[in-house]
């Protein structure tokens, strides 16, 4: 890691009891990692292949769900009309794509994630990795458990819109930006061997800057073929955040 990089990370303080301060770092530990990533060649080959394999995800889940359509439609209707609903439902698909992508990919490309992650904490360090290394199997069934809590946080929030509908917009706004925290901080610290239950406690002990971390990776997700970067962007970020609340003492149990 840079020495640039890394004095600036060194400068911040994990104990300040200012929210405003834990949040603007938070956006700043995200930052970090874009910058890693374009100063170490090593971390953007590592995150070629997950970026390869998003891209092909969203527009195969895409493709998919547009021929299905069309193949479903009857007989009667013509070309140009199967034409235009496999159309609609491809940019549909797209859009549902967005909504999925952090927890699709938090499951399915976990190992890449945290190969990634321990790549990032070796450059950063020096050190040859966590202590913890259980394989790929693991990696992907902490995803899941992590996928599994986004939809129940997710469909509370939907529920609560539907029954104070002026609320609706802003509480989606503030989930997302919360489960766009977790899903990457749950990178690093699930690589670190931590359980469910630790990482959520060390997310919440520290929720000022994990949201301030979840709104730069939101923001992110909102420019299109740009969001492409935001998973190895927010693994590389993240990682440097738990390294810096490890040296801190701040992942004790």
């Amino acid at each position: 890691m840079s020495t640039n990089i890394h004095s600036r990370i060194a400068d911040y303080d994990p104990r300040s009891a200012n929210p405003l301060y834990q949040f603007g770092w938070g956006i700043r530990f995200f930052w970090a990692g874009l910058r890693m990533l374009f100063r170490h060649p090593s971390l953007f080959g590592l995150s070629l292949l997950p970026i390869f394999l998003t891209a092909v995800l969203l527009v195969g889940l895409a493709w998919g769900s547009a021929w299905l359509v069309g193949w479903m439609l009857p007989d009667v209707f013509d070309d140009g009309v199967r034409s235009i609903a496999s159309a609609v439902t491809f940019l549909l698909a797209l859009l549902l794509g967005y909504f999925l992508y952090l927890p699709l990919a938090r499951v399915l490309l976990a190992p890449f994630s945290e190969a990634l992650s321990r790549k990032t904490h070796h450059l950063h360090t020096g050190d040859r990795g966590y202590d913890a290394n259980q394989g790929w199997a693991r990696a992907i069934l902490e995803g899941v458990k992590l996928v599994a809590l986004h939809m129940v946080v997710a469909l509370a929030a939907f529920i609560l819109g539907v029954l104070i509908p002026p609320i609706g917009a802003p509480v989606g706004v503030v989930v997302a930006v919360f489960l766009c925290g977790l899903d990457l901080l749950d990178v690093p610290l699930s690589a670190r061997g931590l359980r469910l239950g630790h990482k959520l406690g060390v997310i919440w002990g520290n929720k000022s800057l994990a949201t301030g971390f979840g709104a730069a990776v939101y923001l992110l997700l909102l420019i299109p073929v740009v969001n492409l970067l935001s998973l190895p962007v927010g693994v590389i970020g993240a990682t440097l955040l738990a390294d810096r609340l490890a040296r801190a003492n701040e992942l004790r149990e």
